[in-house]
């Protein structure tokens, strides 16, 4: 998918997600930023001793931040991670069937945290400006027959914690503190305080704030 450059700020520029996620994607679109999407190919680090969640979570977004930008010079690079921490752990992707009905064990009845480490690379001026957004879920706790009405649905295949809100795992989730599109995947709120970090006008890219 490649989109128009973005204006603003000094000429047009292009902006890039290196990410595959269509979660991302649909966030970013509806919000009217121009983007080209390249994912990253680099494969996810392990989580360094003594790294907390969220400085491992900005670490990923911005070392994918950085494989995409060397391959776009003078673009704007946003990347994402987003993990899902119960007790200091991280819940990943699950493998298999088991591995997700293991998961949706553990959060039942239970409070967990979603983060979501983002990172903007202005390439044309570096280095990577990284924030992380974090919101709090409570699931209700699960009978077995719902926790296997929801993995036939296949809903949990390739999401951090074998849930997604935006679909029907929000039947089960009562309570969330924070922001809902970090839950999804991207932090609007923080990417916005991002942008401002980092000198970014991110009004004058959007499709609302461009002149036609």
């Amino acid at each position: 998918m490649t989109r128009p450059a973005a204006r603003g700020g000094g000429g047009e520029r292009e902006w890039v997600l290196a990410s595959a996620s269509p979660r991302r994607r649909e966030i970013l679109a509806r919000l009217g930023l121009p983007f080209a999407i390249h994912p990253s190919a680099r494969p996810e680090p392990p989580r360094a001793a003594e790294e907390s969640p969220a400085g491992y979570a900005m670490r990923v977004a911005r070392l994918k931040a950085e494989e995409v930008g060397a391959r776009h010079p003078g673009a704007l690079v946003l990347a994402a991670d987003t993990i899902v921490v119960l007790d200091d752990d991280i819940l990943g992707k699950p493998e298999g069937r088991a591995g997700a009905r293991d998961m949706l064990g553990r959060l039942g009845g239970r409070w967990h945290e979603v983060l979501s480490g983002i990172s903007l690379l202005d390439t044309a001026r570096g280095p990577a400006h990284s924030a992380c957004g974090r919101s709090r879920v409570h699931f209700r706790a699960l009978a077995p027959d719902e926790r296997e009405w929801y993995l036939d649905t296949g809903e949990y295949l390739d999401k951090a914690g074998a849930y997604g809100i935006q679909g029907y795992a929000a039947l089960f989730i009562d309570r969330i503190e924070g922001c809902y599109f970090n839950i999804v995947g991207f932090p609007v709120a923080a990417f916005e305080s991002l942008c401002r970090e980092a000198s970014v006008d991110l009004r004058s890219h959007l499709a609302i704030g461009r002149q036609a």
